[in-house]
């Protein structure tokens, strides 16, 4: 069994907090870390929120999102949130990506 296997999941925020065509950030407190989730036609994806561009951090967050590719807004690096793979750099290193469900309601995130 691997490590992100026995991660329990988490209820991080109501449902309908994540409109369509949307990044929502939210912090993991009790891991420490920061992630966003985007809801793109109607599933769920969970990612670093974290731009993997350069020293200096920038929020995915705040980034263009279309369809299921992401733009940092702050470097220009273009992210696919299925996956986290790098579509354009300066980048090199992909998101980390989480499992993430919607449950009664509830968005739950497994990181």
């Amino acid at each position: 069994m691997t490590q992100l296997a026995a991660e329990p999941f988490r209820t991080i925020a109501p449902a309908a907090t994540i409109p369509d065509a949307l990044v929502v950030p939210h912090y993991l407190g009790e891991v420490k870390l920061r992630i966003s989730i985007a809801r793109v036609e109607g599933l769920l994806y969970a990612f670093d929120d974290l731009c993997t561009c350069a020293d200096e951090a920038c929020p995915l967050s705040g980034g263009l999102l279309t369809g299921t590719t992401l733009m940092c807004q702050c470097h220009g690096s273009r992210f696919d949130v299925t996956t986290g793979a790098v579509i354009n750099g300066p980048a090199t290193e992909p998101l980390h990506v989480y499992e993430v469900r919607e449950v009664d309601g509830d968005i739950q995130v497994r990181a």
